[in-house]
């Protein structure tokens, strides 16, 4: 009888460490394919889509370059609540995606590979760009005339750099120094605040142009500034003035070249660069022109005639390919038209959300 209970007993336990072992395996082998499980935004272009200005939400679209498709509102799809109106830019730091949404007063934090929610920063006022400095600390354009400075590790302000200046815009950083464009907001300016990017002190205001409103940075650090001059395509004024393409030396923050545009009723837009450092290109007269930092004077044709008004361009550093953001009536959905810069031909376009404006490549 004992042997009998004794056998059973044995049986029970080799039956409970078959099953226990089997699950173990079985889940080692989830866990284990999980982590091989790709990223769904890994690698790809995304396109900050404003949305409706009185309405609506921005959204985030994401285009995928092997499979030619795109996917709008990926954080409110991830994460189930909308992004915020209005979806101002992007940027991808250490990791993590930083959403500005301007009138929302907010930057959405989440993680770039899954788009899932990790924090946001708030306290803003109007923000409009984020750049990031160092593991710890971030600088965030704001129309308050301010830019805000904020520890990436809490996601909160820790203090104010005050421009001095009007609107606030983009940000560059250069020869550990931040240079921060001044657009004027609703008004017009004509200024770029340079910033010690480890002590945030304001080194010094440059005057420019008017209406900055594109940046880069070429192969020798040298700064370059995209001004449009006061007054609006489409919407000609008595004063609009011509804009100016500017190079300011990092180091000095001499202004080296001044080249101004021809007449002050277009003004030109954008300005992108390439892989090499070496070419610029941006929107003027109804065409893509290119323009290498090694020349004394602009262009005088357009690389790409493209017959259309494009609030947003970036570059594609994966393909070398120009991608142009087209709102179409600012309410329905909005297109993104890639050209070919080395032949001058348009490639493809496909649909986004509504108002596309800036473009982050990963």
């Amino acid at each position: 009888m004992k042997n009998e209970k004794t056998i059973q007993t044995m049986k029970r336990v080799a039956i409970f460490f078959t099953i226990f072992t089997v699950a173990v395996i079985t889940f080692s082998s989830c866990v284990k394919d999980d982590k091989n499980q790709p990223k769904p935004y890994e690698s790809g272009v995304f396109v900050v889509c404003q949305g409706k200005f009185t309405d609506g939400t921005g959204t985030i679209s994401f285009y995928d370059r092997s499979t030619r498709t795109s996917e709008d509102d990926i954080f409110g799809s991830v994460n189930g609540f909308p992004l915020g109106n209005v979806a101002q830019s992007m940027e991808i730091f250490n990791g993590k995606a930083y959403i500005v949404v301007n009138n929302a007063g907010k930057v959405e934090v989440a993680d770039a590979e899954t788009f899932k929610s990790t924090g946001v920063i708030t306290g803003l006022t109007s923000p409009r760009y984020f750049l990031g400095i160092n593991s710890n600390k971030g600088y965030v354009s704001d129309w308050s005339n301010n830019v805000a400075v904020v520890d990436l590790n809490t996601n909160t302000i820790t203090k104010t750099i005050p421009t001095n200046q009007n609107g606030p815009e983009k940000m560059l950083l250069a020869n550990n120094k931040v240079f921060v464009i001044n657009g004027g907001g609703w008004g017009i300016d004509s200024t770029v605040t340079v910033i010690d990017a480890a002590t945030d002190n304001v080194i010094k205001t440059i005057q420019v142009g008017k209406r900055p409103t594109g940046i880069q940075k070429d192969g020798s650090d040298n700064v370059w500034v995209m001004c449009s001059g006061k007054g609006f395509n489409g919407f000609p004024g008595t004063d609009d003035t011509e804009g100016h393409l500017i190079c300011i030396n990092s180091g000095t923050l001499a202004i080296v070249k001044d080249l101004p545009f021809p007449t002050n009723t277009e003004h030109p837009e954008n300005l992108l660069i390439n892989n090499q450092k070496a070419k610029m290109y941006y929107l003027y007269r109804s065409g893509i022109y290119q323009f290498d930092v090694q020349q004394s004077s602009l262009s005088t044709q357009a690389m790409i005639q493209v017959n259309k008004y494009f609030p947003g361009m970036g570059f594609d550093p994966a393909t070398g390919y120009i991608y142009c953001a087209d709102p179409v009536d600012y309410v329905q959905q909005g297109w993104v038209f890639r050209y070919n810069p080395n032949t001058a031909t348009l490639v493809d376009s496909f649909k986004v959300g509504i108002i596309p404006g800036e473009f982050y490549f990963k």
